[in-house]
């Protein structure tokens, strides 16, 4: 398709050259004529007319977002009126690079054509130690971290597309990376936090403040301060004594606004301390929360509250919970999230019930910034470009009063030319009919099947007689489907469908040895020792290769150390699998003492039901690591 945009600007120019290639448009001199009206009204109106297009914006996102409206409705009408109305002022994306996964920025790059495609004009990127501090070289040492100069160029990319880039840092909490050597001994209060009423503190902060805004155009930045659970409890409780946490938040604020003040910065910080101070069981969550209206005044003026919440799924408890957001004394920023964090894919079930509940009650209590948040924890083993569709499902809630399926679906395959259905299927691991996925936590079967050991299966008797093989057979059968059509989405299905693959052989195979240990059937234990073993640790080296490209592609290279590890060790512990059924076989060893241990449910309060966990290591062995 050719086009001729008549009354363009320069700096609007510059993105459409960009998205040529991704929206199959050429921008020549007798193309079909688009006249552009920039207007101070907050709509956009697309319009094709006896082969004359127009489109009007407010704000340049806007324009970016009617331009795949005017394209995509080029496809099958000559002739069309499209109008939409803004919902938010400010609607964008927050991607995690302190999990070890650190975006390339190429790979930021094009997360800002897609989102500009779909209209989200707000980028954040997650660093805790991951950018630059010229004095402090081990700051985010071997972490990846991103130079000044990487920062100002996605800066002005993204400006091209009218999308606001704001630095996100930490300023107490979940500094552990960066506190783990020796010389920050100084400014340490625990692990993890900051030590407050400390002049050095507040000198290692201003130039982190400093450093991190320094590469970006705007004048806001989110200081963090979400977790800070070791608030004045570490050597700040030997050095001073036991004090209010609430009274030591906000003098560590008042004494960090100093810093943006003086750089003339607009902060935003977590709002969960906040609330967590007060709840008798330190919930953040917690609806009985009642804080003093005495209290609420001394919190310094001119930070933002980021009400973050990616677990509640009723519309009504978002209301209640951005109310007493604003008995702080103004609407909170509302921050959303996209399943990335529980395992290797993702959770969409969990994303489309939290997302749709939380920005309806945004909309509704007249809430104008609202982000999604990709997280990586615990490694960064997801892919952030299986959150697409998350990110599509927020564009369409940021341009309609209500969300309307079809065309979200129909606006996420032409933005981003993936299939709704496949990605779909990418988000299926977890959602086995036996998981509870309304949980604040959904289960997350696919991480602990993964990288469970199968000889010790911590996990094995959450998921007895519940047919994953099958379950995961089922889910690697319908991504074959969508492997066989082009797509340049392939290699997320086909990282998807190994996964699936070797889990409908490795999700019950703990169980299949114990049985066959138990009922004393040495020959058959040999034959799945020869072959299937053989199969799985084939299929393990696969999935790695695979994983391995991927992360390559999109991340720096830091980082895959810690899953080449995890792989390395499943590939190991499959060989001593081997290596110590063979040796009973052959009558070596009397016994698999592994084998002999009773089968228990992973959490003793629970007798039922799949169950969670988060955390690698606590997954692959019950040992010390």
């Amino acid at each position: 398709m050719n086009l001729t945009f008549q009354g363009i600007s320069k700096d609007l120019m510059k993105g459409i050259l960009e998205l040529e290639s991704q929206l199959g448009f050429k921008v020549i001199e007798n193309g079909l004529p688009v006249r552009v009206e920039k207007t101070v009204e907050n709509v956009i109106e697309v319009r094709l007319v006896n082969n004359q297009g127009a489109i009007r914006y407010c704000d340049d996102i806007h324009f970016f977002r009617a331009l795949g409206l005017f394209i995509e409705a080029t496809r099958n009408q000559t002739s069309f009126e499209i109008k939409e109305e803004p919902q938010f002022k400010m609607n964008g994306a927050m991607f995690d690079c302190s999990r070890n996964g650190v975006l390339k920025p190429e790979t930021v790059k094009t997360f800002i054509r897609y989102m500009a495609t779909m209209g989200l004009n707000m980028l954040m990127l997650y660093t805790e130690d991951t950018y630059t501090i010229e004095s402090e070289p081990y700051f985010g040492y071997l972490r990846g971290r991103y130079t000044n100069s990487e920062l100002k160029e996605i800066d002005d990319y993204a400006y091209s597309f009218g999308i606001e880039v704001i630095p996100c840092i930490q300023t107490l909490a979940h500094l552990s990376s960066y506190l783990r050597w020796s010389h920050t001994a100084n400014i340490q209060d625990t692990e993890d936090v900051l030590l407050i009423r400390n002049k050095e503190t507040y000198n290692f902060i201003d130039k982190m403040i400093q450093s991190a805004a320094s590469p970006f155009r705007t004048n806001r930045i989110h200081i963090g301060m979400d977790e800070a659970h070791g608030l004045g409890r570490g050597k700040f409780l030997d050095r001073f004594g036991k004090e209010d946490r609430f009274n030591l938040m906000t003098q560590h604020l008042k004494e960090v606004m100093k810093i943006t003040n003086k750089l003339e910065l607009k902060p935003m910080v977590w709002s969960d301390m906040y609330f967590r101070v007060w709840s008798e069981t330190n919930a953040y969550y917690d609806l009985d929360i009642n804080i003093p209206k005495e209290v609420v005044r001394d919190i310094p003026k001119g930070v933002q509250l980021v009400y973050w919440d990616y677990y509640n799924e009723k519309e009504d408890f978002y209301i209640n919970f951005i109310q007493k957001h604003a008995d702080f004394g103004s609407k909170p920023v509302f921050a959303g999230g996209i399943w990335t964090w529980n395992g290797p894919t993702i959770h969409y079930e969990k994303t489309f019930n939290t997302t749709n509940a939380a920005l309806s009650a945004c909309k509704q209590e007249n809430v104008k910034e609202v982000f999604a948040t990709l997280w990586g924890d615990d490694g960064s083993e997801s892919n952030y470009f299986f959150a697409l569709l998350g990110l599509q499902l927020f564009a369409e809630h940021g341009y309609s009063k209500t969300i309307d399926s079809e065309k979200v679906k129909r606006r996420f395959e032409f933005c981003t030319g993936g299939d709704f259905n496949a990605f779909l299927a990418l988000g299926k691991g977890d959602v086995h009919s036996a998981a509870d996925w309304h949980k604040l936590i959904p289960d997350n079967p696919t991480k602990y099947l993964l990288w469970q050991d199968i000889l010790l299966g911590l996990f094995d008797k959450n998921i007895e007689n519940l047919g994953f093989s099958n379950h995961y057979r089922s889910i690697y059968e319908e991504l074959e489907h969508h492997i066989k059509k082009d797509s340049r989405w392939t290699s997320l299905y086909e990282f998807t469908s190994r996964l699936c693959l070797l889990l409908s052989l490795k999700s019950e195979m703990g169980l299949k040895l114990f049985y066959l240990y138990q009922k004393n059937m040495k020959e058959e234990l040999q034959e799945v020792s020869n072959k299937e073993l053989k199969v799985l640790h084939d299929r393990v080296n696969g999935l790695k290769k695979a994983h391995r490209e991927e992360w390559m592609k999109n991340n720096k290279p830091f980082g895959w150390e810690v899953l080449d590890i995890r792989y390395g060790g499943l590939i190991a512990r499959i060989e001593t699998t081997q290596k110590r059924i063979t040796d009973y076989v052959e009558g070596k060893i009397e016994c698999i003492d592994e084998l002999e241990a009773d089968k228990l449910y992973y959490d003793p309060s629970i007798k039922k039901g799949l169950g969670k966990e988060s955390k690698y290591r606590r997954i692959a062995s019950a040992n010390v690591f």
